[in-house]
This record gives structure tokens, sequence and C-alpha cells, in this order.
């Protein structure tokens, strides 16, 4: 009796087994079922993204070759005693770096003094005081970027009250209006960056021949225009050109690095069958790649997407681990676009509200070329060996 028990069990055991193992197989044949997918007529996999903007108001965004000077205009700059100052949210990152040369490039060529570059560091007071500051050294023109849109209005006011000209960049602080605080914003392609990310994934899991795939989404727990418009170009482009993924997650996470980690590992542990992930902005992404590291995601079957380019995800896509891609921003372009804008306001010409700067989709396939274009230098050797194996 005891032993026909057992072999009861033994059977019982072994076809509960045989069941989770079809079904197992059963989901991967769904998603390997042969069904041929295809990306987006006009998807970008490596190169200049169109930026396809418009801000929450619907004003389109302009491109970049409306901030033109005459040689009357150019004669004058250079002849005239005129200068600026650079009030940017942190000074500790290649963005704000490359922004920085790209302006300071166009001002050095038309002589206009830059009597300040300052960084708050991330925090709002610190840029409210570095806003105050300039303003007292008064120049013809600020170029600055709000850390908090919807506490600095007050201080970016203050601008124009005391007959300074000033562009901004990426966001428009709370209050503020076109010709009466600014003359315009320049920002780089959001919206478009969103879309490229999208379609490098979609081609990540065509090549890996799935018909259907489960993603998730992760982005701040706070309203920022420039990364919302990430996503809605991420999720848009989804919804439009490839509705065989399916985003299973939108998880947010606030501006503390650390704690991406946290939220990122337990994303994980909830949603087990995902396929990939799209992340706003490379840091929050390389905080992922650790969790997905620690959870033994394979980087063949577990796609990471997201905006922006630093050292540290270029080489993740070097060596075709978890990070495939990305719609990077071009910083440099967008720093000499604000500097020509600031001399055209100096010159009383009327710019558009808002200026878009293409992005520049990078993946394995032109990561040298994109690193040099984004970050304005040749890739560490490490990379360059990577990318070439």
């Amino acid at each position: 009796m005891k032993k026909l028990l057992c072999l009861a069990v033994i059977l019982l055991l072994v076809g509960s087994l045989a069941v989770a193992q079809g079904g197992q197989e059963e989901s991967k044949d769904a998603k390997q079922s042969g069904i041929v997918r295809t990306l987006a007529p006009d998807a970008v996999i490596a190169g200049t993204v169109n930026a396809n903007e418009v801000l929450e108001d619907g004003t389109i965004g302009e491109d970049v070759s409306v901030l033109t000077l005459s040689a009357d205009d150019e004669k004058k700059i250079k002849e005239g005693d005129y200068s600026a100052a650079i009030v940017m949210h942190v000074l500790d990152s290649s963005w704000s770096q490359q922004q920085i040369a790209g302006m300071k490039s166009v001002f050095e060529k038309y002589n206009i003094e830059v009597i300040s570059i300052t960084g708050a560091g991330g925090r709002p007071e610190v840029q409210i005081e570095n806003i105050e500051s300039v303003i007292a050294a008064k120049p013809d023109v600020i170029l600055s970027i709000p850390v908090d849109p919807s506490a600095e209005g007050p201080a970016y006011r203050k601008i124009s009250e005391n007959g300074i000209e000033l562009v901004l960049l990426d966001m428009i602080p709370e209050g503020l209006e076109h010709n009466t605080h600014y003359s315009t914003l320049v920002s780089s392609s959001s919206y478009g960056n969103g879309v490229s990310a999208a379609d490098i994934m979609a081609n990540e899991f065509i090549k890996m021949g799935l018909s259907e795939a489960e993603v998730a989404v992760m982005k701040l727990n706070f309203s920022h225009f420039v990364t919302e418009e990430r996503v809605r170009g991420f999720l848009e482009r989804v919804e439009q050109h490839y509705p065989w993924i399916t985003v299973a997650a939108e998880v947010d996470f606030p501006f503390d690095m650390p704690k991406v980690n946290e939220i990122s590992a337990g994303m994980l542990v909830a949603n087990q069958n995902l396929d990939g992930a799209f992340v706003i902005w490379m840091t929050p992404a390389m905080s992922l790649v650790a969790a997905a590291r620690e959870a033994g995601k394979n980087p063949e079957e577990f796609i990471i997407t997201t905006v922006d380019l630093e050292e540290d995800g270029a080489m993740e896509i070097a060596s075709n681990s978890y990070i495939k891609g990305t719609g990077a921003q071009d910083p440099y372009k967008n720093g000499v676009a604000e500097a020509y804008a600031a001399i055209r306001a100096i010159l009383g010409y009327e710019n558009p509200k808002y200026v878009a700067v293409p992005g520049y989709a990078v993946t394995r396939e032109n990561l040298l070329e994109g690193y040099k274009a984004i970050l304005g230098e040749d890739a560490p050797r490490q990379i360059q060996e990577a990318a070439k194996r």
C-alpha cells in the first residue's frame, strides 16, 4: 500500500512538472510564433532623429535654421560691447559642459564676454541666489535652465524687469510669458528621443524573433516637462507602430538615484515576465542595469533603452549588454543654438517661442561616431575595443 501511495505521489509530481514546463513552452511559443514584425517606415536606429516637438500649449518647435544673422548683424555684434551670463542647474555633468562649450564657441566668435558661469547643484534655493547675483552684474543676456520651474518663476521674472534678455534651456519657469519675460526656449528633441528609444527597442525584439513583448516604463514621480515628453514619445510610438509591445508596468521614481536601485529591483521582482524597459535618462537606466544583473537577467533577453549618453552607458552599448541604445541629446549643438538665439535677442529680434534641436540615435552600430558627436571627444580605449569585438 505504501509503495502504491509513493508511486502515486511521484506520478502526480511528474505530471505537475510536465504541465508547468508545457505552460512555459507555450508562453515561449506564443512569443516566437513566427509572426514577422517590422519597424516603423521612418524609424532611425542610428543617426539624426527628427524633433517632432510640441509644447503643452500646442506650440510646434521651430528648426534651428530660424536662428540666422545677417552680415550687418554679425558686424554690429562683433563691434559692440556685449556680455552674457550662463546660469545652469548643475555644472558637474557632460551635458552641462557640452552646452556651455557650444555657447562659448559662438560668443568667442562674436566677441561677447561671458561674465559668469554658475551651477546650482540641483538646488532651487541656490539657483535663485545665482540669478539674483547675475542680475546685479548686468549682462545683456542670461542663458539658463531652471532647477524647479514651479518655484523659481519670481526669480526669473526679475531678469526682464531689469532690462536683461533671457534665453531658456529645456523648461519654462512657471508664470513666464514669451516676449515678455523670455526671448525663446531652446530644447533637445525630448519627444523625438522617446520615439527613437521605442524604435531601437522594437528593432531588438524583432532581431530576437519576438512577436509579442512586455516592457516597463520608468519615469519621474513629479511633473517635469522634458522627461514627460520622452515618455509621451515612447508610448505614442509603441501605440501607433508597435501594438505588439505591451507596457505592462509604469514605475515612478524620485530624483534620488540611490533609491532608484531599490525601486528597480522591486520592479523586476513584481514583473518577472518583462522583456525590457524604457528609462527616461541614462543615470537611472544604469541603476536598472545593476538590478537586472543582480537578478540574473540575461542581457540578450532583457532590453533597456533610454535617453542621453554617458561613459558608463556607452560601455554597456559597446559590450552589447543590457542597454542596446539611446535617443541622445546633442548638447553642444543646443549650446550653439542658444547662443545664436541670445545674439538675436540682444539685437532686438523676435525669436520663436520654441526652438527644437534634433536628437541623435546611438546604438552599437554608430557608438564611436555618436560618442564623439555627443560628448565632444573620442570614446575611451576600453569602449572602442568593446565596440569592435
